[in-house]
């Protein structure tokens, strides 16, 4: 039983093996398993292979380079590119692993194990809590989301990871306090309410382009996971209750999940998660949208949602369903199970989160993209060029060369 990494032109996807095989180099190599000992696949010198690593410290500059690059040759993929960890962030999963279950979509059991494995690893051992990213400090935004997680992936209530992190929210205020982020996917999981958050005002769509405030002239990665998180709030989409759902809400606060004030949360930060306090115009902004939401047109909005659900659309094809981002590439999965349910779009959706799922010594995380394969390979060509060396690596730079074109 082990994990090998397929590659096709650039694209990169761990497949899960039941059965005893030999992991390849590159596989070895990512999973840090152990170095490569078998004989290299490309030719260093011109006239003899490498019959494995040769470890022993080297004597100058220029060896340790030439040791280096055989090393880098042996662990480059069969279609010419350099594979790696592109991890770091712990808030990407959860939209994953939640929108997984809002839809009824089943991850393997062995993406889930992996997964259960990398969350715990990276739990803060001092105090049962995940930050922002895996250097981060304990805050209320990635202890809920990575506590929800494991739950949702099979984690009992009682397991010791789950009920440390569960000390940690209590003795922290619990869930209510977690930002705007953490607050949507709460409320899409149906563990709380939307009434608890700001707007998300869908119809600033409709504007035309020469408006100073239409999105389509934001930076591209805050439009468009502003896209479907406008879509999904102005629809209020939100997962079925189940057993484990009314468990959840019981779980993540402090107080009764009846009696919760959703609308007295809209703006509150918990103070582990303020990086800097709400603006007075930032509060006056969002009392104004507040007021809308009472008022707004059914029309108007009924409109917004058609418009842009078509937007969503054109990215999910025009990226083959990568879009720009793990964030919204859950987020556009979980419209298009909105509008279409188990739809043919759906499962090109579902398909495509294997591409930003990677598995290394810590676990399987989500990436903060599909991979860097281009930058990589890039700079290593540049490197061998700059070195003096690429001439005795005639294969390595053939592979590269190629995949680039």
């Amino acid at each position: 039983m082990s994990w090998t990494l397929d590659v096709d032109r650039g694209r990169q996807t761990w497949r899960y093996i039941d059965e005893k095989t030999v992991p390849t180099d590159v596989d070895t190599h990512l999973l840090s398993l152990k170095p490569p000992v078998r004989p290299y696949s490309h030719n260093t010198s011109g006239t003899t292979t490498p019959k494995g690593c040769d470890l022993n410290p080297a004597k100058s500059p220029q060896e340790a380079i030439h040791k280096a690059f055989k090393y880098f040759s042996a662990v480059q993929t069969e279609d010419g590119h350099w594979a790696g960890d592109y991890g770091g962030p712990m808030f990407l999963l959860p939209g994953l692993i939640i929108t997984c279950y809002v839809t009824g979509y089943n991850l393997p059991d062995a993406h889930k194990r992996e997964i259960i494995r990398y969350l715990l690893t990276r739990q803060n051992p001092k105090d049962g809590g995940w930050g922002l990213h895996i250097e981060a400090h304990s805050d209320i935004f990635g202890t809920a989301l990575q506590y929800v997680s494991l739950r949702l992936l099979g984690l009992p209530a009682d397991h010791p990871g789950v009920a440390k992190a569960r000390k940690f929210l209590h003795d922290n205020g619990g869930a209510l306090g977690i930002p705007s982020w953490g607050k949507f996917w709460l409320a899409t999981l149906n563990v709380y309410g939307w009434d608890g958050m700001n707007p998300i005002p869908i119809e600033f769509w409709l504007l035309p382009y020469a408006a100073p405030i239409c999105p389509g002239r934001w930076w591209c990665h805050c439009r468009m996971v502003y896209l479907p998180m406008s879509y999904l709030y102005a629809r209020r989409t939100t997962a079925a209750e189940t057993p484990l759902i009314v468990q959840l809400r019981e779980e993540l606060y402090t107080t009764p999940y009846s009696k919760i004030d959703w609308p007295a949360q809209k703006s509150f930060v918990n103070k582990l998660d303020m990086y800097a306090p709400h603006s007075t115009l930032l509060r006056g902004v969002n009392a104004l949208l507040g007021a809308y939401e009472h008022v707004h047109s059914t029309w108007l909005r009924n409109k917004a949602i058609d418009f842009t659900f078509d937007h969503i659309r054109y990215e999910d094809e025009q990226t083959k369903y990568i879009d720009i981002g793990p964030v919204n590439k859950t987020l556009n999965m979980l419209c298009v199970w909105d509008r279409e349910g188990q739809s043919p779009n759906f499962y090109k959706h579902a398909d495509r989160l294997f591409d930003y799922l990677w598995l290394a010594e810590d676990g399987m995380k989500m990436q903060g993209y599909n991979g860097s394969q281009l930058w990589d390979t890039a700079f290593t060509i540049q490197a061998m060029i700059e070195t003096g060396i690429a001439t005795q690596f005639p294969e390595t730079m053939r592979l590269a060369n190629h995949y680039l074109d």
